[in-house]
């Protein structure tokens, strides 16, 4: 994952780790809301960090990772 910063002040890995985020669910065949109740968050929670608004704690990478049937290593990297 990149390290410099996008054009709009959001960082470069929160941007990736966004859109791994929404490849992986979307390969699960999941929505939002399944993959959001599948690790226990509230679905906005979930489309925002999709969308790079928020991050996630290390503390919830075991669950996403359960909820998008990966293991947890599996969201920071690339097929």
């Amino acid at each position: 994952m990149a390290n410099s910063d996008s054009d709009a002040g959001v960082p470069a890995q929160r941007l990736a780790f966004g859109q791994r985020l929404r490849t992986l669910r979307k390969r699960a065949g999941l929505t939002q809301t399944a993959a959001a109740v599948a690790a226990g968050m509230d679905r906005s929670f979930y489309a925002e960090v999709e969308a790079a608004r928020h991050s996630v704690s290390v503390d919830r990478i075991p669950a996403l990772a359960k909820a998008l049937g990966v293991e947890p290593y599996k969201l920071f990297q690339d097929d």
